[in-house]
């Protein structure tokens, strides 16, 4: 159903009690006017085949093609069922992940409570309509434009603004779709959906491409652009040089710029790379991770800090109250707690933890409230002849702690306990946002809370020491707690931490490299820390699960997000862990080691075969004589030597650390190769120039110079061998003996004479202790 414009409908005014009725509902749905979302993180299934099929080099494997089949060299024709193969697995194998990504994003996608019939229903955000009556509370995104109706929130509205500060909203005031909230609850009526929302209407400029961060996707991107300036004057220069060689013989002169140009696309590494991500979305969705950027998977196993939030990762984000120490008596001090905690909207850990020692029954009537943030640590209600309470952090409720109260709180930080300070200030009329508040506060109790510490911390923790990952926890809990705990789940170095209330944003990158245990940190200098750490040359890993912590996981190389976390950190973020569980991650990072070490390995093979090609091209046009191969005459190697081998050791375990940039890394390993190519093949050539060897023999003796000396080179990469490495290497040599011994003629295998193999003896004889 086609949508409506909104400016022409009827509106229904619904109270924040009672919603839409069943009937205004279906009446919207009829209109189209429905909160229909687009998925943010998976391309269509247009998208999907459109980028895997209007590519550069797919652009020139088709000029190929139509000038194969106009000159009648159909026998060339044989890669091309290649290249659809490789074009048709790539887009499977997309398709397969995308289905994948989608049905783990469903469990994912945040509900939001609506009211309806006068009742409370849970919904999704692409299934609201307009005029809806939404519940919104702390840690919730809201999911388009909104107008507040009950209650008062602050909100962060960063992701579209980029402006982190909180802002206080008040029943009329707009709520924009895409920001969050920080403190709070409310009821709200959506005010505009879809494509009308405020967000949708910056979309086109707010959504700039933005490259992920991914040596991969950058260097792949790199190749890609060289290949594609160097290609097009070679293959001009090369179809004179060859036109020249057979006295411009048409037929010829292409079936052989054409083999040239076969060999100097690497096709099937980019479907290497494709495949082997693809396949490491799908294995990681097994062990419940969700991938929401498939480069992340190299960002991670490339990790080498660890950003943590101690809740949620080391503790499992349940507490307990354990103690509460009296500093001033007041009467019915527990009928004012639990009338507290009923004014207080936040649903944390820290809240249910005090709500189950306390209870949650409101005793007093309540003059005014402010809920708590995580810029001002504290919240505070007054209460009719009661006064003023607040409750907190205590060195953000009260600025004038005695020494003895000091000591008492750092004596309990040190044996793992978090400290909240209950305060009372007697006056009633008081501006609860006033900046001057925490001065005029006198402490009431100091309130003991213990979190409790997940049963995987301490092996996950061991793991990543012994794997080269450095770790750094980030809370806004005081460092002496947070260094206690990460003393007993194993982080080295917990010893160097810090407070970094009241650091400037200068000081805190100062420090970012120095220390381990970071506390009282607000979401700015957490972001701070991330950004410093990554231009010292760290590629880092954060893991979040709070509204908080969304400038510093936008920031991260790898953002991981809990799926228990809040909907905003969990939407951002590139991996979900499906279960929760922090021990989920080195198994996702030994996945993205396995996945990129082995592309490494995989992707040198397809590079020998392009840089010899670019070589050897510049070879024949500087002799000046005809370039020897068709494209029919690369396929054993392309296919035998290459495609077949490196798809299967991109399968082979490989937990080993990440070393050194990809491009470097592959060229580094590829050039040797393919100059070892070079040199066998160029001998050949040069026999054939000065007139020791026919022009088939040249052929015959080229192609296996090419072919030999490329299985020369797999083996070589394949050691040291293990039992999937060995079978490879059988496979590959069975597979090139069975296809030249059946059909010789084919591959252009036609003049096996003597001294054929005299020539190809003797090379081998130098070829083999030399490439070993």
């Amino acid at each position: 159903m086609k949508q409506k414009n909104q400016k022409d409908i009827q509106r229904f005014s619904p109270t924040y009690s009672s919603g839409l009725t069943t009937e205004q509902v279906n009446s919207r749905k009829l209109d189209g006017l429905v909160n229909k979302l687009k998925n943010k993180n998976s391309k269509s299934y247009f998208n999907i085949i459109y980028s895997n099929t209007c590519t550069f080099f797919n652009l020139i494997w088709a000029i190929i093609i139509f000038a194969y089949i106009y000159v009648g060299s159909y026998d060339n024709l044989l890669f091309s069922v290649v290249i659809i193969a490789n074009t048709l697995i790539a887009i499977i194998q997309e398709c397969k992940a995308k289905r994948t990504v989608d049905k783990l994003s469903l469990i994912t996608s945040p509900s939001i409570s609506a009211i309806r019939n006068g009742e409370e229903v849970s919904l999704k955000a692409s299934h609201l309509v307009l005029d809806d009556i939404i519940i919104l509370s702390t840690g919730n995104q809201i999911p388009t434009d909104c107008v507040l109706m009950n209650g008062s929130v602050e909100v962060n509205e960063s992701l579209l603004t980029g402006e982190s500060n909180a802002i206080r909203k008040k029943e009329g005031d707009v709520l924009l779709g895409g920001s969050f909230i920080v403190s709070g609850s409310c009821y709200a009526r959506v005010d505009k959906i879809g494509e009308e929302s405020y967000i949708q209407s910056i979309a086109q400029e707010a959504k700039k491409f933005k490259n992920p961060s991914s040596n991969l996707f950058r260097d792949l991107n790199k190749i890609i652009k060289y290949i594609g300036i160097a290609i097009i004057p070679v293959a001009v220069i090369l179809y004179i040089s060859n036109g020249y060689a057979v006295n411009w013989d048409f037929k010829e002169t292409v079936v052989k710029t054409c083999g040239a140009l076969t060999g100097m696309v690497p096709a099937g590494m980019f479907l290497l790379v494709t495949v082997a991500l693809a396949v490491g979305v799908i294995k990681l969705s097994t062990k419940k991770t969700l991938v929401q950027d498939i480069y992340s998977i190299e960002m991670l196993a490339r990790t080498d800090v660890l950003c943590l939030d101690k809740t949620g990762t080391i503790t499992d984000g349940t507490m307990t109250v354990t103690n509460v120490n009296y500093l001033k008596e007041i009467p019915d001090f527990n009928n004012i707690m639990s009338s507290y905690l009923n004014t207080q909207q936040s649903n944390n850990a820290t809240e249910c933890a005090l709500i189950e020692h306390f209870g949650k029954t409101l005793h007093f009537h309540t003059l005014q409230k402010l809920d708590f943030s995580s810029d001002r640590k504290y919240s505070a209600t007054t209460f009719e002849n009661h006064g003023t309470f607040v409750l907190g952090a205590p060195e953000f409720v009260c600025k004038n702690l005695s020494t003895e109260i000091k000591n008492k709180i750092l004596e309990l930080n040190n044996n793992s306990k978090r400290v909240l300070l209950f305060a009372h200030i007697p006056e009633e009329n008081i501006n609860l946002e006033s900046e001057t508040l925490n001065t005029q506060t006198e402490p009431v109790a100091l309130i003991e809370i213990e979190d409790h510490i997940r049963e995987d911390a301490i092996e996950t923790i061991k793991w990543f020491k012994e794997n080269g990952v450095a770790i750094k926890i980030i809370s806004g809990d005081s460092p002496e707690t947070v260094s206690s705990i990460a003393k007993r789940v194993g982080v080295e170095n917990s010893d160097k931490c810090i407070s970094l209330e009241g650091k400037s944003l200068q000081e805190v990158a100062s420090m970012a490299d120095s220390f381990t245990i970071f506390g009282r940190v607000s979401p700015e200098q957490k972001h701070r820390i991330i950004k410093t750490l990554k231009n010292k040359g760290h590629v880092v890993a954060m893991t979040g699960d709070g509204v908080n912590d969304t400038l510093a996981l936008k920031e991260a190389d790898c953002s991981i997000a809990m799926a228990d976390g809040s909907d905003v950190a969990r939407g951002i973020s590139k991996l979900v862990l499906m279960d929760s569980k922090f021990s989920s991650l080195p198994s996702v990072v030994k996945e993205g080691r396995q996945v990129i070490n082995n592309i490494q390995n995989s992707s040198t093979l397809f590079l020998m075969k392009t840089f010899f090609t670019f070589m050897f091209a510049l070879f024949v046009i500087l002799i000046q004589t005809i370039y020897p191969f068709e494209s029919v005459s690369l396929i054993l190697l392309e296919l035998f030597v290459i495609g077949i081998p490196s798809f299967i050791l991109a399968l082979e375990p490989n937990e080993k650390k990440i070393t050194g940039e990809f491009i470097t890394t592959v060229i580094k390993k590829a050039i040797p190769s393919a100059l070892f190519i070079f040199f066998n093949v160029a001998l050949v050539m040069i026999l054939y120039k000065f007139a020791y060897i026919t022009e088939t023999e040249c052929t015959t003796l080229a192609v296996l110079a090419l072919t030999t000396t490329g299985l020369l080179n797999l083996i070589r990469i394949c050691f040291p061998l293990t039992k999937l490495r060995l079978l490879t290497l059988i496979a590959s040599l069975s597979l090139i003996l069975l296809a030249t011994f059946i059909m010789p003629d084919f591959f252009k295998l036609t003049a096996f004479t003597e001294t054929v193999w005299l020539i190809f003896g003797i090379m081998m004889l130098y070829s083999i202790p030399v490439n070993f």
